[in-house]
């Protein structure tokens, strides 16, 4: 029981990477904007001087 609980875990996360899910909420976490077409996370830098 213990090793089918252990790869469906396995199967779970492989399939929320696979997914762009984790990719996608650390984009959005780190304040950036998920391209879908291109898979990457557009990021705004802003320089702020005194």
């Amino acid at each position: 029981m213990l090793v089918l609980l252990t790869v469906a875990l396995a199967a779970l996360l492989v399939w929320l990477w696979w997914s762009d899910y984790v990719p996608i909420d650390k984009c959005l976490d780190a304040g950036g904007a998920w391209n879908a077409e291109a898979r990457t996370c557009v990021l705004t830098v802003t320089t702020i001087r005194p």
